[in-house]
């Protein structure tokens, strides 16, 4: 095999990992932008899996069982919920999704895939814990949600649902838990402002297999988002910064910069946003 040539990149590009060569990091993303989309979802789904897979390999069952799920759930959650001798259902981020998909759509509810799940289809794959959504949801709504996932034997709290709906802070979520698989989902309520309709109007949907498709956060809605988050949280997480430049060095030339630019400008994070084409090379 030749030697890998050097990666010529602008000043300031930063490699997705501290051990990891600017070249290698090039190398590593030119590769992935020649994968199609199904084959990203594959690669994504396998690398979940198994990381939740190892989680319950080599320690005593139980001991194994209670700490996966103390881990997955946290404290509160494994109490309430789980029964000591049930088993764990080891289920991806991608078949959770397509199942709520399968309980929102004959009620009419939109939704898409955002955080963690959405910054690993569209740039670099990593281990998620949970699975957050967006759902366009109204008042009248709610009683036909709740007995949606009731009916599908998942845990979900009425009072959590109408605190979501009805409160005007755009992180606002609530949670349901599928009682069979113990996957948790946070669900979070679309609210009226410009960025977030134009974020649900901009949805795209991403293949997943041969006969089936989901929907997911744009490119560049995710970016912004990762960004308007860790203003609001005044968070500087390098889990975060990871998401964001993983999607920017995949996507660049997709993106619509002109898009960009103008919600990080109305978002007031243009700063933050030109940080960030510095360090994807952009």
């Amino acid at each position: 095999m030749p030697p890998i040539p050097l990666a010529t990149v602008k000043p300031g590009y930063k490699p997705q990992a501290e051990d990891t060569s600017i070249d290698i990091d090039v190398l590593q993303f030119n590769l992935l932008r020649k994968l199609s989309p199904l084959k990203r979802v594959e690669r994504f789904i396998s690398l979940n899996r198994s990381s939740r897979e190892f989680a319950l390999v080599n320690n005593p069952p139980e001991f194994a069982r209670t700490h996966y799920l103390r881990r997955r759930l946290g404290e509160e959650w494994l109490n309430k919920l789980i029964n000591p001798e049930g088993a764990v259902v080891i289920e991806d981020p991608i078949a959770f999704t397509r199942k709520i998909a399968a309980i929102l759509k004959p009620i009419g509810i939109p939704y898409y895939v955002g955080g963690s799940v959405a910054s690993s289809l569209l740039g670099e794959n990593r281990n998620t814990e949970d699975l957050d959504l967006v759902i366009e949801v109204s008042d009248i709504q709610i009683p036909d949600l709740i007995q949606a996932f009731l009916a599908e034997d998942f845990y979900i709290s009425e009072g959590a649902v109408s605190e979501a709906v009805r409160s005007p802070h755009p992180f606002k979520s609530f949670n349901i838990v599928d009682n069979e698989t113990i996957e948790k989902a946070d669900i979070f309520i679309l609210k009226s402002d410009p960025f977030s309709r134009s974020k649900m109007n901009r949805r795209c949907l991403i293949p997943i297999s041969n006969k089936g498709s989901i929907y997911v956060c744009s490119a560049e809605d995710i970016i912004l988002q990762k960004l308007l988050w860790a203003k609001v949280h005044n968070n500087d997480s390098q889990k975060q910064k990871r998401d964001i430049l993983g999607v920017l060095k995949l996507q660049r030339n997709d993106l619509d910069y002109g898009y960009l630019v103008d919600w990080a400008a109305r978002l007031e994070l243009v700063e933050a946003l030109n940080q960030s084409f510095q360090e994807a090379g952009i």
